[in-house]
């Protein structure tokens, strides 16, 4: 696979492919006859994918990420996109024939049901641009900016872009963009922005990204996607390059969802979540049990856990952020004193596999193994493990969809293994990703207790 970070161009020996992109510019001249690929993966329950020109496979793209900008030859092309099915092997998910005429662009987007997917080329121009940023005689730094839309059959808007230091109402209109549609690119100079979403028709603003360094003379290739925050849209915008990993911006106004995991024994509590600008009181919250979610604005905030029997304050003022579109559980738990700890939850629904988070709240162990035993396997021969999880640490784990028993394991130094907890066996299915907490449980056979929040 080709190094990311490599500068200029990159030969392959079949002679066929060409990285490009570097430093400030990436529009460095790289064959006499070249057409420029790139590949997003938009499908939000799909496996890692890949790219695929005539048998050659470029690197895996997870969901939300992109490969860089390649040169390719000109001619007649058999395109594919490779996935995974639920053996793990490799299987064509998507293929066409195409054409690539010299300097020809093309952003190929994967995007809709993992199962039956779809895919977006985005074709641009950039001559100009590049024409005008190697014009020696004056002192260009422009860059280029579109927008795709591979949300949903319901999702329309038009979008708009300013300068940081203006408002919405001394935005250009980048165009309207329909569910698979996406804008013709608009030449600017390169500066700071915000993009502006309003509902199509309307000056109704539903969606508007904080501060964007638009500084590389490059086309700007902005994909709306589906998102699985607290936001009320569920859409994020990924702002895709030619080099780079994509920067994604979520919505300004977007809330984030929280909830309280008390995993105090015998220990009811009542917890105050507060800032400036709004209050959470939460009462009552038993031992091991795990409130319902609250939607909040954005912004820090003070906690305060008190004993709900005796009143006491056990946990005093402990500044917890949630940001924009953040889903996450603070955990309550007994170390030397009380404390918490806050995760956050991968809501992203995958076909075939699910993202597994194990937290050990166990103060008497560190360095724990959790073994996901099958039906066929022993821990001896599990292959899906999560191993070294120290006290007040989260670990987390991908794995196909199977029914699994879940077994903690302590190993001392002289190799002796003792059995913290032992599941019965839990069927891994569904559209939700699991998260545990270890917690100690003098009630539980072993002592010890793995909850499903």
């Amino acid at each position: 696979m080709f190094n990311k970070n490599v500068c200029g161009l990159m030969m392959v020996c079949m002679g066929s492919l060409v990285l490009v992109g570097c430093d400030s510019s990436d529009s460095e001249e790289t064959s006499d006859s070249s057409a420029y690929v790139q590949y997003y993966n938009a499908s939000a329950n799909s496996t890692a994918t890949s790219l695929v020109l005539d048998d050659y496979e470029y690197s895996d793209i997870e969901f939300g990420d992109s490969m860089p900008r390649y040169g390719y030859d000109t001619g007649s092309v058999e395109m594919e996109i490779y996935g995974q099915d639920e053996n793990e092997d490799t299987v064509t998910i998507y293929s066409e024939d195409m054409n690539f005429s010299n300097e020809d662009n093309h952003l190929f987007v994967l995007y809709g049901d993992y199962n039956s997917p779809e895919l977006l080329d985005i074709f641009y121009e950039r001559s100009d641009m590049d024409d005008m940023n190697d014009d020696d005689d004056e002192d260009y730094s422009k860059m280029q900016v579109l927008i795709a839309n591979v949300t949903s059959e319901d999702m329309a808007y038009d979008a708009y872009i300013s300068l940081d230091s203006d408002e919405y109402q001394d935005a250009t209109m980048l165009g309207s963009i329909d569910y698979r549609g996406y804008t013709t690119e608009l030449m600017l100079d390169t500066d700071e922005y915000v993009i502006y979403l309003t509902e199509q028709g309307t000056d109704d603003v539903v969606y508007t990204t904080e501060s964007m360094s638009l500084t590389t003379e490059t086309v700007y290739k902005f994909i709306l996607r589906n998102s699985f925050g607290s936001g009320d849209l569920k859409i994020t915008l990924d702002s895709v390059d030619s080099t780079s990993t994509p920067v994604s911006y979520t919505n300004i106004d977007s809330t984030a969802d929280f909830r309280i995991f008390n995993g105090l024994e015998d220990i009811s509590v009542d917890v105050d979540v507060e800032s400036k600008l709004e209050s959470h009181y939460l009462h009552d919250i038993t031992s091991f049990t795990v409130s319902d979610f609250q939607q909040t604005g954005f912004n820090d905030y003070g906690v305060t856990v008190t004993n709900a029997d005796s009143s006491e304050i056990i946990l005093d003022n402990v500044l917890v952020t949630f940001n924009q579109d953040d889903i996450r559980t603070l955990l309550l738990y007994q170390d030397e004193t009380v404390k918490g700890m806050v995760i956050e939850h991968d809501m992203r629904p995958r076909a075939y596999e699910y993202n597994v988070d194990v937290v050990n709240l166990s103060q008497d162990y560190d360095d724990l193994t959790v073994y996901f035993v099958n039906s066929s396997e022993t821990i001896e021969s599990a292959e899906y493990t999560i191993e070294d999880i120290d006290f007040a640490e989260q670990e987390s784990l991908v794995m196909p969809q199977d029914d699994y028993e879940i077994n903690v394991v302590y190993e001392s130094d002289n190799g002796t293994q003792t059995l913290l907890y032992q599941s019965e066996l839990i069927s891994f299915d569904g559209d939700t990703n699991y998260s545990f907490v270890l917690t100690k449980d003098s009630s539980s056979q072993f002592g010890y207790t793995l909850h499903q929040l």
